[in-house]
């Protein structure tokens, strides 16, 4: 039991920092980023990699971020990483062309990509038979700071222009600094953490991070987790992207559009608690298996379903399918992680889940140029029914697969 308490109390702290961290983030790239890339002369295109500039450390490092962690504990690497959350910001101040703002974003981007895998490597840690609803709490209030960072920042914006909004990120994250910084120190449980890395040290410095990664590539239950998380967040950003425009189309006006995007997020943020706790009473794959399918139906009914009315329930609908993958993917890797690897494999999450949101766009975006907005909304429907039956099917094989050595 007091290990649960004690999991819990991690994850409402980790929580917190968590919601001020992604705020920080999020209230820096919406909705001022463009205007501030475009006032500064930069061209579509450039926008379009600026924006995308923040994703590339997750694909580079959160990986490295974990493993370290499994090393060498969670501590460093969280404050570490919360350091960039609260320094970032001010060096906004600092640019004065584009490709100052997007050496900027690219540094904001080691703050995500270390401290997420390795916030969600001490949850689960820490938690015995919760881990999924623990690491959804988590998750749900990331996605606070997400939800409020938007709205934030466009007032902020009208009142006091760029500075108001990096003024008001950098505060974010120092908060967030100061609250780890605080509960690192008073926190038994954390104590623990590192002593258990500290204890597992010696052994994991024979295994090379990059011999580490290979094996863990080559484990199959962790690889089939990570190409389904790639292709939720593949399908998550393409349609972010492509949603927006395909409703201007229909006629919805965009404080409809805001209202439908924000509706899906508020579901998501109540229900994948939820969510969590049924995975880890009923399993990880019977939920994901009913999102991927819920995902799926939902872009195929909006390419026949044209009426405005119609389409708000299904946006909804959409963010509660979203919700049931992601509430066990994190967990499920954390179930299937190798001893001493707990970090290593939340960082393979990661990496694989930049890698579909960072490539969904652009790929989504080239089909709907080709063809048309409903023709990429119907590629993402596909591709998420592709990954519903060759999950299951993986699945069936691997029960008989054994874990290497």
């Amino acid at each position: 039991m007091k290990k649960n308490t004690g999991g819990l109390r991690i994850v409402m702290m980790l929580g917190l920092c968590g919601a001020f961290a992604v705020f920080s983030s999020t209230i820096s790239k919406s909705p001022v980023l463009p205007i501030f890339a475009k006032n500064l002369g930069a061209t579509g295109t450039q926008i379009g990699w600026i924006a995308s500039a923040s994703t590339l450390p997750g694909i580079l490092i959160s990986y490295l971020a974990g493993d370290l962690a499994d090393r060498f504990g969670y501590k460093k690497i969280l404050i570490g990483s919360l350091l960039v959350f609260a320094s970032a910001p001010f060096v906004y101040f600092l640019v004065i062309n584009p490709m100052g703002l997007a050496a900027v974003r690219f540094y904001h981007g080691f703050a995500t990509a270390a401290f997420d895998p390795v916030a969600m490597a001490a949850i689960a840690a820490f938690s015995r038979n919760n881990t999924g609803q623990n690491l959804s709490l988590y998750t749900s209030a990331t996605l606070i700071g997400r939800a409020l960072a938007p709205t934030v920042g466009g007032a902020a914006y009208e009142y006091g222009g760029i500075p108001a909004v990096y003024g008001i990120a950098g505060g974010a994250g120092i908060l967030a600094l100061a609250f780890a910084v605080w509960y690192f120190h008073k926190s038994k449980n954390m104590q623990r953490a590192e002593e258990t890395a500290k204890s597992r040290k010696d052994e994991a410095e024979k295994i090379s991070s990059l011999k580490k990664l290979w094996g863990m590539l080559r484990y199959r239950p962790l690889l089939l987790v990570g190409v389904l998380n790639a292709c939720a967040y593949f399908s998550y950003g393409a349609f972010e992207m492509i949603f927006p425009l395909y409703a201007k189309q229909l006629g919805m006006s965009t404080g409809q559009i805001g209202y439908v995007l924000g509706a899906q997020l508020i579901g998501m943020i109540l229900l994948k608690p939820v969510f969590g706790r049924v995975s880890d009473r009923v399993g990880r794959l019977p939920l994901m298996v009913v999102g991927l399918f819920v995902c799926s139906g939902t872009f195929f009914l909006l390419t026949f379903l044209k009426a405005v009315m119609l389409v708000i329930p299904l946006i909804v609908v959409y963010g509660l399918g979203f919700a049931l993958i992601t509430s066990g993917t994190n967990a499920l890797a954390a179930d299937v992680a190798q001893k001493g690897q707990l970090g290593g494999s939340l960082g393979v999450m990661s990496t694989m889940m930049d890698i579909g949101q960072t490539f969904g766009p652009p790929a989504i975006g080239a089909v709907s140029d080709v063809f048309s907005y409903t023709a990429g909304i119907a590629a993402l429907g596909g591709i998420l029914l592709l990954a519903a039956a060759g999950c299951i099917f993986a699945l069936i094989r691997q029960r008989k697969t054994p874990r290497p050595d």
